[in-house]
C-alpha cells in the first residue's frame, strides 16, 4: 500500500513541479503588466515622471518583480505547500494511537488533514482563498510596493495584489490563455487520487482504530 501511496505522492510533487515551472514567465508577466496598469489609472503622476527617471524607475520594477517573482517561486518548491494545500494553520503532526512506526510523516499529515473534515480536502479553483497555492502567488506583488511609494504613486483601497494592486487579483487576470488552469487541473487529479488512497489508512481518531500496518 506504501509503494502506490509513494507513487501517487510523486505524481503530486511532479505536477507541483511543472505549475511552478510554467508560473515563472506568466506570472512575471502578470506582474509588468500590472505596472502598466497602474500607470495608466494614474496616467497624471505617470506622465511626469520622464527621461531618467521613468526608466530608473523601470529598472527598479523590473528587479522587484523579479524578487517577487523568486519568492513566490521559492515558497512552491516546497513539496509540502503541494501535500497539503489548504489554509489551515500549519500544525505538527502527532502520533495517533495505534499508528505504525512505519508511517510516513507526509501520510500522517494528509490523514490528518482527512480527519479535520472531508470538505477541507475538495480542491477548488486556482484562486480560491482557501488554496496556500493562491495565497502564495498574491505575495509576488510585495517588492513592488516600496518601489512604487517611493516612486510617488498612491496605493488602492483594495489590498489584493498589493498595496498598488499590481499583482493578479483572479486567475483569469493571471492567466488569460489557461496555461496555468491547465496545469492546476492535472495537480488537481493527482492529488485527489492521492487522498483517495488515503482511505485505506485513514479511521476516526475517536475510535482508536488502526490508521497503517501496526507490524
Amino acid at each position: 500500500m506504501f509503494a502506490a501511496l509513494d507513487d501517487a505522492r510523486a505524481a503530486v510533487l511532479g505536477e507541483g513541479a511543472r505549475f511552478v515551472e510554467e508560473l515563472e514567465p506568466i506570472l512575471s508577466e502578470s506582474l509588468q503588466i500590472g505596472f502598466e496598469r497602474l500607470c495608466i489609472g494614474q496616467a497624471d503622476h505617470a506622465m511626469r515622471l520622464e527621461g531618467p527617471a521613468r526608466a530608473a524607475l523601470q529598472q527598479a520594477v523590473d528587479r522587484a518583480t523579479d524578487a517577487g517573482v523568486n519568492r513566490v517561486l521559492e515558497r512552491l518548491r516546497s513539496p509540502e505547500i503541494w501535500l497539503a494545500p489548504h489554509t489551515a494553520p500549519h500544525l505538527p503532526v502527532k502520533e495517533q494511537p495505534g499508528w505504525s512506526m512505519d508511517v510516513p510523516g507526509w501520510i500522517a499529515r494528509v490523514l490528518r488533514d482527512r480527519r479535520r473534515g472531508s470538505d477541507r480536502l475538495s480542491i477548488g479553483a486556482l484562486d480560491d482563498p482557501a488554496n496556500r497555492i493562491w495565497v502564495a502567488l498574491l505575495g509576488a506583488a510585495g517588492p513592488l510596493d516600496g518601489v512604487l511609494e517611493e516612486a510617488g504613486f498612491s496605493p488602492g483601497r483594495r489590498r489584493i495584489g498589493g498595496r498598488f494592486g499590481v499583482g493578479p487579483r483572479s486567475l483569469h487576470q493571471l492567466d488569460p490563455n489557461g496555461t496555468l488552469q491547465r496545469s492546476w487541473k492535472r495537480y488537481r487529479a493527482a492529488y485527489e487520487r492521492l487522498i483517495a488512497l488515503t482511505e485505506d489508512l485513514g479511521d476516526d481518531p475517536e475510535g482508536g482504530q488502526a490508521a497503517g500496518p501496526t507490524g
